[in-house]
């Protein structure tokens, strides 16, 4: 009767090592798989964050006086049209004409001594993507990076919140220009073509009308690399 109580006494023990290793095992192997699990979604929020800020680099930004048609000598008007430019009937609107993609030659044309630049705009201007707006501006900036504060994504557009001096210099501007088109500019292109319906004293501006708020996210972080320290 002794033998077979020292006997169940030492099965129990060996049962309770058997646990003991099979519990560390268990715990050692969630452990691992934990770390495992964890650095895969660790690598996927930077591979996520790494293909959203792929298009952020550091650009050439600015605000420019529009040219309208009317105010385009006969003789440039006819160089332009010479280049594929179909020009825009109504004079008050505040682009020169239209062009397909293919017709790039005219962005080519040296009107410096006119005081005139031609860019196109972005987005096209039609759902096929093959025209897109031809628009005249006076080369040198009005504003640039360095009168602005900070830009910030909202929804589809950019808002624009210029420095202690560009807010001053804006709000001069404005009162100034009222009922004129000014372009936004980043990288020889144009974004938007507002009209300056009156003096703004807020020190605030904004690139509207932008393919989506992706595009508009993308734009303000790349401003705001770009401003000046």
């Amino acid at each position: 009767m002794k033998f077979m109580s020292i006997l169940l006494m030492n099965i129990l023990k060996n049962l309770e090592t058997i646990k003991n290793k099979i519990m560390k095992t268990i715990k050692s192997l969630t452990m691992k798989a934990l770390f495992i699990v964890s650095m895969s979604f660790l690598f996927f929020l930077i591979s996520c964050d790494s293909q959203t800020n792929i298009n952020v680099q550091k650009v050439v930004f600015g605000i420019h006086e529009v040219v309208k048609v009317n105010e385009l000598p006969v003789a440039i008007i006819d160089t332009i049209k010479s280049k594929g430019v179909q020009i825009e009937s109504n004079s008050q609107k505040p682009f020169l004409g239209y062009i397909t993609t293919k017709d790039s030659l005219v962005l080519q044309l040296d009107l410096s001594k006119e005081n005139i630049k031609l860019v196109k705009m972005i987005p096209m201007t039609n759902e096929e993507q093959k025209y897109c707006l031809i628009v005249g501006i006076r080369p040198n900036t009005v504003f640039s990076l360095s009168s602005i504060k900070k830009t910030k994504a909202n929804g589809n557009n950019v808002e624009i919140y210029f420095n202690s001096k560009g807010t001053t210099d804006w709000a001069d501007f404005t009162k100034q220009n009222i009922g004129k088109s000014i372009a936004f500019v980043i990288d020889n292109q144009v974004y938007s073509i507002p009209i300056i319906n009156g003096e703004i004293k807020q020190g605030i501006a904004m690139i509207t009308g932008l393919n989506n708020e992706s595009v508009a996210k993308n734009i303000s972080e790349s401003l705001n690399l770009s401003i000046p320290k």
